[in-house]
């Protein structure tokens, strides 16, 4: 009989790196016969159809909406273009972003998923950092795979590992909005956000050296990047042709998670930066921002609004991008050092793991100073740190790029670290621990 994986993937934050994950050990299990779905709401899941995944649609609680829409008049009202860095600790943050301000909305969430479960009747639901699906499946009596990265394990969360998280950071208190809730069920009540990410099998997307955890933790397993085959990323455009040769190559890319503060300015410090080098720069501009609503670029620019990523890196010298998850590990995968400009507090965290391995270099897209941003929760105020303006500088940039591509030290770490990734499978290595779950533990569907 066919396999089923329900995958119920973060998707609120408007990046689209946990559902990329999801959707390369999606398309592992499909083309091993699983019939495979996604549970999804918004932007991004026409994207994911588009792909040939089954999408069944998550409708927001009615008091979630609410709330989230007073946010968004309140921030409207200020008429405050989006912070230049948003420093946030730990989940705690996530569940306040995703609009669980209440024991009501956390009811409804997990009935309304239920419900899809009874619909679609998987043998097995597998997460990647949505709080609802580990209760779901002790609901539903479904094993749980959590798709899951060092920072936010259960076993030791830390999502500020290279530095004290600053004074003005207030986490929100999540117990009163999720253990009322979990005592009605009878499952355990929590301390923190991460702990709802337990689950039967733990993989963590990534190598040691850039996702440390502490040994013996047995339900857990290293499994390598667990990204989509896409054609398109990998086959070079006929405008590589037109490339300059000669000169070192230099790829630019700002993700969705970043299209906000990725705009006018940015593009501006990096013509200014490496606009008068013997370098070839092309930069893409991103979904958001069209290369014809930007100043024209210096000669040695190509801009382009969509580049076939890995095939660009493949060629690059250094790559300059945000520190998302799915463009590091195109990094590693093709041995190319980075300069990482990251936006907020998660795309630092992997923007350090490769400083710490001598694989590129952070620069800080605004030094601040910080505000503290406080909103209204069910336990007591709390607060994000934002620094409104940014910092970044071309000075900054260019010498960034220009270490890298003079200190050997960096495409040796890189290609150590390339090969490190190759000792893992990725997909099909999560698809095998996926199946000898289910044959270790079947379903005993309590729905």
């Amino acid at each position: 009989m066919m396999n089923k994986a329900l995958f119920f993937p973060s998707f609120r934050g408007g990046g689209f790196g946990h559902i990329g994950r999801c959707l390369g050990l999606a398309q592992e299990l499909k083309q091993r016969g699983w019939q495979t779905a996604f549970a999804l709401d918004g932007q991004h899941a026409a994207r994911v159809e588009a792909t040939g995944q089954s999408v069944l649609r998550l409708r927001r609680p009615l008091s979630a909406t609410i709330i989230k829409r007073l946010i968004k008049l309140v921030r409207r009202h200020r008429s405050s273009p989006p912070p230049a860095f948003t420093l946030f600790s730990d989940m705690n943050f996530q569940i306040a972003r995703d609009g669980f301000y209440s024991a009501q909305i956390v009811r409804q969430g997990v009935e309304q998923e239920l419900e899809l479960v009874r619909r679609f009747k998987p043998d097995v639901l597998i997460g990647d950092t949505w709080p609802l699906t580990s209760i779901v499946g002790r609901r539903a009596g479904l094993p749980v795979v959590q798709i899951i990265k060092s920072v936010v394990h259960p076993a030791c969360p830390r999502l500020i590992w290279w530095d004290e998280p600053p004074s003005g950071l207030t986490s929100p208190d999540i117990q009163p909005v999720f253990n009322p809730a979990l005592a009605e069920w009878g499952i355990p009540p929590i301390q923190r956000a991460e702990d709802l990410l337990s689950g039967d099998l733990l993989l963590v997307p990534s190598i040691p050296e850039l996702d440390p955890l502490p040994q013996g933790l047995s339900t857990t397993h290293y499994v390598g990047p667990l990204t989509r085959t896409d054609p398109r990323s990998a086959e070079p455009p006929d405008w590589f042709d037109e490339l300059d040769p000669e000169h070192p190559l230099i790829y630019v890319t700002i993700g969705g998670g970043a299209d906000p503060v990725g705009g006018v300015r940015l593009f501006q410090v990096l013509y200014q930066a490496l606009g008068d080098l013997p370098l070839q720069v092309v930069a893409s501009t991103s979904a958001k921002l069209k290369p014809a609503d930007l100043p024209s670029p210096p000669a040695n620019f190509v801009l382009k609004n969509w580049v076939p990523g890995l095939a660009m890196i493949a060629r690059s010298d250094v790559v300059v991008f945000h520190g998302g998850y799915g463009t590091m590990m195109e990094t590693i995968h093709c041995g190319a050092p980075s300069v990482i400009v990251p936006f907020h507090s998660e795309q630092q965290a992997n923007g350090q793991r490769l400083e710490a391995s001598g694989a590129g270099i952070v620069i800080p897209h605004s030094t601040g100073p910080y505000q503290a941003i406080q909103h209204p929760w069910p336990a007591g105020p709390f607060a994000i740190l934002v620094a409104p303006q940014p910092t970044l500088a071309p000075h900054q940039l260019r010498r960034a790029v220009e270490r890298i591509l003079s200190e050997e030290q960096f495409r040796l770490s890189t290609s150590r670290l390339k090969r490190q990734l190759a000792d893992y499978k990725g997909p099909a290595l999560a698809a095998n621990l996926v199946q000898n779950l289910i044959n270790q533990h079947p379903p005993t569907r309590q729905l």
